[in-house]
């Protein structure tokens, strides 16, 4: 199963936008709270555990969950906005439906909205996100208003963007931890997000032995221990008696369920049903009508949990944001438009009452009360219910088109770099319900898997199968045009994302992936028309300006290339990669002082970065520093020991210092490590040879 099932893509048929730097100085006075705020404000603790199915807790897995439902009160009938992070955690965090907020698939970016930690940070609270994935990370918007937002999520050796890396639970813990141990006279919001449970599963050994080797179920465990910590410090530091605190999985899991494995594709129960507690001091839970222990089982969504929240602390409702309280409209709207990269219909959903509707080419009506697990579908025989919602959900928010054209300017750039451009081709209302095609996403997900891995070759066969049976999926035909780049037919995938970009034009994604593709098959120039094609579009696509940038190093454009890494890094500002392969440029283009800049600023954001603190070695002994220099080496190679190009460097720094026998040492483990013919094993060959004639 792949990091990333129901995720697979980042970009596809949207153009993503740098969020705007937004201050709501004025955040107190855009909304009527119906209540003053007390003399001494309670602190928020609002914690996510992504991927959690609500039938997870109360089984023997979530001790610590469970101990906080025991002084709080479950919602047993919450519901999520879209069975993905990102727009959940946008519905959470701004108090609307999607439809509102425009951010409806991973990848998207929040704009222009006040969020919970505007409201809090306006009324004087000290404010601290700690995300465990890089789906949550800053570039999508949900950072504004936080003092601290702890996006420290590590990334692969390429830099490029992808959804799934995740940081483990446990550390993120601990980065919340240290921020809340800080002296502050200052009541404080804290959102802490754990991603653990969601695929791949792969729980510590401790875990997965008391889930009885269920993998799933040993991650649900391992959040609930995070989770415990968070609360235990609330209790050792006496803070538990002045602190709101919030508990809700941001979506489920299909686990099977209905056919799917994981999440996004389908709008059943399974993915949509979420844990939610909310556990308040008790002269707030008696103005929120909360109980010890108590259980609301009316319809609730995570969309007003943000306006609840306010409303406990007696701090304002931004104008525009669900005022709640929780399960007060009785009705969970719910969407996802991801099907739509696989060329199938959108979903929406609405849970009111004792029914659920599910939207799409078909309808679906279930009776969740006497049919929890939606098996009948009783549609048929009760149509005016499902008229009537289907009239709601459209009040609600109708999915958005997916056929808008690509903008004027950008479409005069995608000509002039030798691309047609129009308008995206629109999926058809007869388009099949994902519910019917559910067992062939499940081999894409299968086989996903095996392509991220490495195993190109492995999946290859069942991506060319699902390729030949949907010609109108660009997430089926995108990734086959990957495994054919990466099991050597770079020729063959440049043909195909040709044929893609021109049927998909508006996709900046797919020109970026036509790009590392025409590099592959030796076609720089038209890797760089892609890149900057991808960049027409998007201009805040970082991948696609730092893989200009590499190109134009290439060409030897070395002001061009800087300019190009700059704004990957102004995009991007988390990415160690990006600042890494800028530091390089400024380097070659004689900047050694902010070449300096710029690995500092990549080891600041990871320690371990082989790559940057390889750079500062450089520079040192550029300056003839080279006593500093092999330090900064032997630091490289002390995490990435097999890194051929630092253990050169070393040789030569070595060398230049008249430490002749380290230097010869240091050449001949990369004459053996090297792959031959490389431009290493070449140098130190030539270097080893100079110093034992």
């Amino acid at each position: 199963m792949p990091a990333s099932a129901g995720e697979a893509r980042l970009d596809h048929n949207r153009q993503v936008q740098r969020p705007l730097s937004v201050v709501f100085s004025l955040l107190a006075a855009c909304g009527g709270g119906s209540r003053q705020p007390p003399a001494e404000k309670p602190n928020v603790l609002l914690i996510t555990i992504d991927t959690l199915r609500a039938d997870r807790v109360g089984r023997g897995l979530t001790a610590n969950l469970d101990a906080l439902a025991a002084r709080g009160t479950r919602y047993t009938h919450a519901r999520t906005t879209v069975p993905l992070t990102l727009p959940s955690h946008t519905a959470i965090m701004t108090g609307t439906l999607p439809s509102e907020n425009g951010v409806r698939l991973n990848g998207d970016v929040l704009k222009l909205r006040p969020t919970l930690a505007h409201a809090f940070h306006a009324a004087g609270y000290r404010t601290g996100a700690f995300v465990g994935a890089y789906v949550l990370d800053r570039r999508f918007g949900l950072s504004g208003g936080f003092d601290t937002y702890d996006d420290r999520v590590p990334r692969g050796s390429s830099g490029e963007a992808r959804l799934e890396a995740e940081r483990r639970g446990d550390r993120v813990a601990d980065a919340a931890l240290a921020w809340l141990a800080q002296s502050s006279t200052a009541p404080f919001f804290a959102w802490v997000h754990f991603y653990d449970p969601h695929a791949p599963y792969d729980p510590p050994p401790e875990y997965l032995a008391r889930a009885h080797g269920n993998a799933y179920d040993g991650e649900v465990a391992f959040a609930d221990a995070q989770v415990g910590r968070l609360l235990d410090w609330l209790r050792t530091s006496g803070r538990a008696s002045s602190t709101v605190v919030a508990v809700a999985g941001d979506h489920g899991e299909g686990l099977g369920d209905h056919g799917e494995l994981t999440h996004g594709m389908l709008a059943y129960d399974s993915t949509i049903r979420v844990p939610l507690t909310l556990a308040a001091p008790p002269p707030i839970a008696a103005t929120l009508h909360l109980a010890v222990g108590g259980v609301i089982d009316t319809n609730a969504s995570l969309a007003d949990l943000a306006g609840t929240l306010l409303q406990a602390t007696g701090v304002a409702v931004p104008a525009g944001m669900r005022r709640g309280p929780l399960g007060n409209g009785g009705e969970a709207y719910a969407e996802t438009i991801y099907p739509r990269s696989a060329g199938w219909h959108a979903l929406t959903s609405l849970a009111f009452d004792q029914w659920k509707l599910i939207a799409s080419s078909e309808t679906e009506l279930y009776d969740v009360s006497a049919d929890p697990g939606e098996a009948h579908n009783v549609a048929s025989g009760r149509f005016a219910v499902a008229d009537a919602a289907r009239r709601r959900l459209a009040q609600l928010g109708a999915t958005r088109s997916n056929a808008a054209p690509v903008p004027s300017d950008s479409a005069d750039r995608l000509r002039a770099l030798g691309y047609v451009s129009g308008t995206t081709a629109p999926i058809d209302e007869s388009a099949p319900n994902p519910a019917h095609a559910i067992a062939a996403w499940n081999t894409f997900e299968r086989a996903l898997g095996r392509l991220s891995s490495g195993d190109a070759r492995g999946a290859l066969p069942e991506l060319t199968m699902l390729a030949r049976g949907y010609p109108d999926s660009p997430v089926l035909q995108a990734t086959y045009a990957r495994a054919l780049k990466e099991t050597g037919r770079a020729s063959q995938a440049v043909d195909l994302y040709r044929r893609l970009v021109s049927r998909w034009p508006g996709d900046a994604t797919m020109y970026h992936d036509l790009a590392l593709a025409a590099q592959a098959a030796g076609l720089r120039q038209e890797a760089m028309r892609a890149e900057r094609a991808a960049l027409a579009l998007q201009p805040a696509n970082a991948d696609a300006s730092n893989g200009l940038g590499l190109l134009l190093v290439q060409e030897g454009e070395k002001d061009e290339a800087v300019r190009s890494f700059e704004r990957a890094t102004e995009e991007d500002p988390s990415n160690t990669v990006f600042w890494t392969n800028l530091g390089n440029a400024r380097r070659d283009a004689d900047d050694a002082t902010r070449a300096t800049q710029a690995y500092t600023h990549a080891l600041e954001l990871d320690p371990r970065s082989a790559d940057a603190a390889n750079g500062m070695g450089v520079l040192l002994v550029q300056a003839h520093q080279t006593a500093q220099a092999i330090a900064w080496f032997e630091r490289a190679l002390a995490g990435s020991p097999r890194f051929v190009e630092a253990r050169l460097n070393l040789g030569i720094a070595y060398q230049e210092s008249g430490n002749r026998d380290k230097a010869i040492e240091a050449y001949q483990r990369v004459v053996g490590d090297a792959v031959p013919g490389s431009r290493e094993r070449g140098a130190a060959t030539q270097l080893l040879a100079a110093l034992t004639r």
